[in-house]
């Protein structure tokens, strides 16, 4: 859902921005597409930064250190990403600000048209996508109390240790395969209720990794970034926008 927030707000900005008589971006309209395209990507990478163990380096300024030397973000990024009142706000806030202050900007200088209805719609997508992810840290935190889980898995430990003894009498040697059947899926059907419960391995129950795959998400967010710049890059007809 943050996903198809971001690429609401991309197909937004897309089709309004400046064109010229032709129907290709001005100068100024493909910067505004690339700042917002930038500014999604750190939003979506510190969002799960924020949430994700594994990518919590990336909200560090050690992180943020390694962002700059790569060229990943600008000096001027940088500083504002550091400062003290940014670090209490949250990089993936900060980032979530400058969207909607560009786009703001650009209805000013009529990059974008200043339009009652785009500007709500804007407030609209920026709003829900600030809630969708502010849900995902409260189910996070959510999750059901710790003596519950414990309880659980001493109901299962407890029922594997009774089954063969109480199965013996019944099934004889049967018992053994029919043991094993029950071993599979209770703690089988455990196992996973615990990866449920941990969906982004915070507690590092498994050393192999079989719980959600941060990095594919994140690479599929920086393919959506500019996705809808160039699929509107090039127009068959042409326009002739007033803002």
């Amino acid at each position: 859902k943050i996903q198809g927030r971001l690429n609401d707000i991309g197909l937004l900005i897309a089709s309004t921005v400046e064109r010229d008589d032709k129907g290709k971006y001005t100068a100024r309209g493909e910067a505004l597409l690339d700042d917002i395209g930038n500014y999604s990507r750190l939003f979506h990478l510190f969002c799960f930064a924020n949430i994700s163990k594994k990518f919590q380096v990336l909200s560090t300024k050690r992180g943020m250190s390694r962002m700059l030397s790569r060229g990943i973000i600008s000096r001027q990024e940088y500083n504002a990403l550091t400062c003290p009142s940014s670090t209490n706000g949250g990089p993936h806030n900060v980032c979530l600000t400058w969207i909607l202050i560009k786009c703001l900007t650009a209805m000013k200088d009529k990059t974008l048209p200043n339009d009652h209805a785009l500007r709500d719609m804007l407030f609209h997508k920026l709003c829900d996508l600030r809630g969708t992810f502010a849900g995902i840290s409260d189910q996070l935190n959510g999750r059901i109390p710790l003596a519950y889980a414990h309880f659980v898995q001493v109901l299962v430990d407890s029922f594997m240790l009774i089954a063969p003894f109480a199965l013996y009498s019944e099934l004889g040697l049967w018992s053994i395969p029919a043991v094993g059947l029950l071993t599979l899926f209770y703690t089988g059907l455990l196992d996973l209720a615990k990866i449920l419960l941990d969906p982004l391995d915070n507690d590092e129950f498994y050393e192999a990794f079989v719980n959600v795959d941060i990095g594919v998400l994140i690479r599929e967010g920086n393919t959506g970034s500019t996705r809808w710049k160039y699929s509107a890059e090039m127009l068959p007809f042409a326009t002739n926008f007033e803002s």
